[in-house]
């Protein structure tokens, strides 16, 4: 069965050829690189409304050149990261109501390898979560998932002994916390 479901998600990949049109489709000024508010229009079409800030950030993410853009060989990446939140979301949303409620979440974290402790969870949970309705759709744990990814690889820069700890000044915390919103 297991080996059914690989083959069928290898069947629904898109081909590069398939991503360079939908990438083409995107880049509305046909420049080559995707701005935030081209990315932002597109998500939309798909589903996934999410604030130019919050869009701004998955461009931070996945722009190695640090053009404040993406390029298509960037795109690529992106939309393999995209395809996997959205994989996991519905791998572990366990009664398909189309929302991942707190134990849900825990377990899709953990699987991905975030060993956060209750309390630090909910705090994540609940910045998330702004509605307190107890559950995220795809959208909120899409941004939790950018968030943790963030967070991650800001604090390893202040731990490069990979130690699990850091010490910052109040500047480098300021800092930190600008570069994981």
């Amino acid at each position: 069965m297991a080996s059914t479901e690989a083959a069928a998600a290898a069947a629904a990949r898109p081909t590069t050829e398939q991503l360079r049109q939908w990438f083409d489709a995107i880049d509305k000024d046909h420049n080559g690189k995707l701005t935030a508010v081209e990315l932002q229009s597109a998500l939309q079409l798909g589903g996934l409304n999410f604030s130019l800030a919050t869009v701004a950030h998955i461009i931070r993410i996945h722009d190695r050149s640090n053009s404040g853009s993406i390029a298509f060989d960037e795109f690529i990446k992106l939309h393999e990261f995209l395809t996997n939140v959205q994989h996991s979301f519905e791998y572990f949303d366990g009664d398909r109501d189309g929302r991942l409620a707190f134990e849900e979440i825990s377990s899709a974290l953990s699987h991905a390898g975030y060993q956060l402790d209750r309390p630090a969870l909910q705090a994540v949970f609940a910045r998330f979560d702004p509605t307190r309705s107890g559950a995220l759709g795809l959208a909120e744990f899409l941004a939790l998932t950018l968030f943790l990814r963030s967070a991650t690889a800001t604090f390893n820069a202040f731990d490069p002994g990979r130690t699990g700890a850091i010490r910052v000044s109040f500047n480098q915390f300021l800092f930190a916390a600008a570069h994981c919103v």
